[in-house]
């Protein structure tokens, strides 16, 4: 029969073996805490992104009309205008409309964090007011998105997450949505399982002889068996 490292392929697990020292039971175990620690940010990543996309659509309303994704002045870049050509085809190839509704929820989050990035600016004036905090500045969001996006990315395409900073990426995630929206923020406090599941310590650390990472003896217990 099939074993797991088969299903999952050797070149993956070699990561976790490496992690693990070799020990492949432990690695099974890491493996799997990164499966649960995915899952445990998925909602979190869900509602700040949602958040995100809604607030940054309203302001772009309010100052550019209901079209503003059409508008020259807004998208200047290709590879915004090219979010939304991308979008377009899409919605036709599954003969759906490309109304307004379907291609804003169409859009990706590179695409919402692009209008934060530098080529951007211009909309900082339009979109600062939807993040409700004191001294916010574009590029500090924008450095903050482009974190957030990585670490999307790597959920959504089953990479391991825990050599991430994952406190500092978790409370980036709460404060953006807090900022967005303080309802928002509460959902996440009521619903996330991320406190029970996150020990709140290193989940890798240097190996003090070779300097290469390896499982923290402190976050061992928090592993499933």
């Amino acid at each position: 029969m099939p074993t797991l490292i088969a299903a999952l392929s050797a070149e993956r697990f070699d990561t976790y073996l490496n992690w693990t020292g070799g020990d492949q039971a432990l690695a099974e175990r890491l493996y799997t805490y990164n499966v649960q620690l995915s899952a445990a940010l998925y909602g979190p990543l869900h509602m700040q992104e949602i958040a995100l996309r809604n607030m940054a659509d309203g302001a772009l309303i309010q100052r550019y009309g209901q079209t503003w994704f059409d508008n020259p002045v807004v998208l200047t870049t290709p590879y915004q205008t090219g979010c939304i050509a991308k979008v377009r085809q899409t919605l036709q190839q599954a003969n759906k409309p490309a109304v307004r509704s379907q291609i804003i929820a169409e859009l990706n989050f590179g695409f919402w964090s692009s209008l934060f990035g530098r080529q951007a600016h211009h909309l900082w004036q339009t979109l600062r007011p939807i993040f409700q905090a004191k001294g916010v500045q574009r590029g500090m969001i924008a450095h903050e998105l482009r974190e957030l996006r990585l670490l999307r990315n790597r959920i959504a395409h089953y990479e391991p997450i825990v050599a991430l900073p994952l406190a500092q990426r978790y409370a980036s995630i709460t404060t953006l949505t807090g900022w967005l929206s303080p309802s928002a923020a509460a959902w996440i406090a009521n619903y996330s399982t991320w406190p029970a599941l996150y020990p709140a310590v290193p989940i890798l650390v240097p190996d003090p002889t070779n300097g290469k990472l390896t499982v923290a003896p402190a976050v061992v217990p928090f592993l499933p068996n």
